[in-house]
């Protein structure tokens, strides 16, 4: 009885490793900004990757404009972040087939807009031979240290999902912010795809002040 009693407990360790969802990586090709012409894009490539699927050869990058005036006579200034999908065609020439963007404007204050360092994934969580991609961004305008907007892409094809909410700003006991939503279309999609999700949030947004 305490043998069976064993393998039982053994095989249903095994059973719950193995049903949860992995984080799967897909195999990354090399990446160079030249391999996009600078007329496909608008900003400075601030991330990118490539990689193979069953779509052929995928190129996605995220750019930014920098902060620049948006009216001089008020003193305004803005700043734009974008988010290109290429597919490589049969003439080696890249195809757009995606693109997303981002704006701070107007703004007579301190512009944030950027992505978050290395929150660009690549990944195929149902392994379906189609990636999914994420990545995160934080914008904001204003005059001290605050809260900004923080916001999670996370796609597969014409499937977009998002994450919205602030940035996290701690001073000694007090804390700012860390306001999330979840996107109801997550409901409808694969659970792994939440996890993951969930788990880039965290990753990023985060910051501690002196007192």
């Amino acid at each position: 009885m305490k043998s069976q009693l064993l393998i039982i407990i053994l095989l249903t360790t095994l059973l719950s490793c193995t049903a949860s969802p992995k984080e799967t990586p897909v195999p990354l090709l090399d990446f160079k900004t030249d391999m996009i012409s600078k007329k496909l894009y608008k900003g400075q490539i601030k991330q990118g990757k490539r990689w193979n699927d069953n779509r052929g050869e995928n190129i996605v990058i995220l750019t930014a404009t920098g902060v620049y005036w948006a009216n001089v006579l008020d003193a305004t200034r803005g700043s734009k972040l974008f988010a290109y999908h290429f597919i490589k065609m049969a003439d080696n020439t890249f195809k757009e087939v995606g693109k997303i963007s981002e704006v701070v404007d107007d703004c007579a204050f301190d512009v944030k807009c950027d992505f978050f360092s290395n929150s660009l994934s690549v990944t195929d969580l149902d392994n379906d031979g189609i990636a999914e991609v994420g990545f995160a961004l934080v914008k904001g305008c204003r005059l001290e240290l605050a809260p900004d907007e923080k916001k999670l892409v996370f796609y597969e094809g014409k499937d977009f999902y998002t994450i919205t909410g602030t940035t996290t700003v701690a001073k000694g006991a007090q804390t700012l912010g860390g306001e999330k939503k979840v996107e109801k279309k997550f409901e409808k999609a694969p659970e792994a795809f939440l996890e993951f999700a969930n788990k880039q949030w965290n990753k990023f947004g985060a910051a501690r002040i002196a007192k």
